[in-house]
């Protein structure tokens, strides 16, 4: 017989028809159910939806028709093959049967054979359809997310075309007053240095997120040590964080374990986490930088991880947009008015990533947000 065991609701008023069917869908292999009229089939049906359904027709209140219409009629039971079981032979019988929904017709007395036979078919059938369904809803589903990915990508393409493009204003107005022989306003060469620099790190960023989508990146794996490199990266952000007026502090809690990695690469993270921190945090205000080393729990019983976190006093992030910070095209998508593409922290995620490590964010509006790098032992 099949597998999995089909599940079988027989229904018929006749307590002998009832045990004869039940017997011999048994010794098949069938789980059985039996129900003595229309109305309390239904009622097992809605309590627990068999496979299948055998109905006899001649029941007193409510006969097989009515029953099948009614299982038809109902959401969660309409799918179910019903298969009629009964002595009425005239054509317009079988006829009103298969109106009222039924999916065969087997005449009384029946042949085991038959019985068995038309029971396996309407349940492979059934079982079938049933599969189809899932691998079609599988298939809508994925084109949907194909679609959104691709609208995604579309936006951050638009983006990056109008980040490459507006500093040409810049570039244009120089050459212009170069080629007319006119002295060059200090303003226009100083935005002009600027927009060279945001194109060269729009460009680096793109190319890094490329590289580690493509897996082709190259690691050194040497001791680092934490507290050297969260000072590196401090000491650099010195005069940045002077120009913002903001205030950097930064400590190590205990004696940090070394960890195992690219030292140039695990401070471009920290950097990204740490000039964002800076970036968002506005004049007066003060960022913090942690070092330490945690014990696991739970899960991660056992493991040790070495921390570095990244704590601000800004604005916040938006909770809707919380969950899409390191994905770099729906971060994209959502920036706003004047903001970068911003692939940083996806590129801080992709580096971390590379080292088994994790990285957390957490924040409040009007609050500030932090940021967490995991990083095993």
């Amino acid at each position: 017989m099949l597998t999995p065991t089909p599940d079988i609701l027989i229904v018929d008023d006749n307590p002998n028809n009832l045990d004869l069917l039940a017997g011999l869908l048994k010794e098949q292999g069938c789980r059985v159910r039996a129900a003595p009229s229309g109305k309390m089939a239904i009622k097992a049906a809605e309590t627990s939806p068999p496979e299948l359904v055998l109905m006899d027709i001649s029941m007193p209140e409510m006969d097989g028709y009515e029953a099948c219409a009614a299982m038809k009629a109902h959401p969660s039971l309409s799918k179910i093959p019903v298969i009629f079981v009964s002595a009425l032979d005239d054509p317009l019988d079988k006829v009103k049967a298969f109106h009222a929904g039924g999916s065969d017709y087997i005449p009384k007395p029946f042949q085991i054979e038959e019985v068995v036979a038309r029971v396996e078919h309407h349940i492979r059938y059934s079982r079938l359809q049933r599969e189809i369904e899932s691998q079609n809803a599988k298939l809508l589903d994925a084109n949907l997310k194909l679609k959104e990915i691709n609208d995604i990508k579309a936006d951050m393409n638009a983006m990056l075309v109008h980040d490459l493009k507006s500093p040409l204003k810049f570039w244009q107005s120089l050459l212009d007053c170069l080629s007319e022989s006119q002295p060059v306003p200090g303003e226009i060469i100083k935005a002009s240095i600027q927009s060279i620099e945001k194109v060269n790190t729009l460009l680096s960023e793109m190319l890094e997120v490329f590289h580690f989508e493509s897996g082709d990146v190259l690691f050194e794996s040497v001791p680092v040590v934490p507290k050297d490199l969260v000072q590196n990266v401090v000491e650099a952000h010195a005069h940045l964080a002077l120009q913002k007026g903001v205030r950097v502090e930064w400590s190590a809690h205990g004696e940090p374990r070394p960890i195992q990695g690219d030292p140039v690469k695990l401070e471009r993270a920290l950097a990204n986490l740490v000039g964002n921190a800076i970036k968002f945090t506005p004049k007066g205000g003060r960022v913090t930088v942690e070092t330490t080393t945690e014990t696991g729990a739970g899960v991660d019983a056992g493991l040790q991880w070495t921390t570095f976190k990244v704590v601000d006093s800004g604005p916040g992030i938006p909770p809707e947009e919380l969950p899409y910070i390191f994905d770099a095209y729906r971060h994209a998508r959502r920036r706003s008015a004047g903001e970068g593409v911003g692939l940083g922290l996806a590129i801080v995620q992709n580096i971390v990533a590379t080292h088994k490590g994790r990285v957390l964010a957490q924040s409040q509006l009007n609050l500030g947000s932090s940021f967490t790098i995991m990083l095993p032992c």
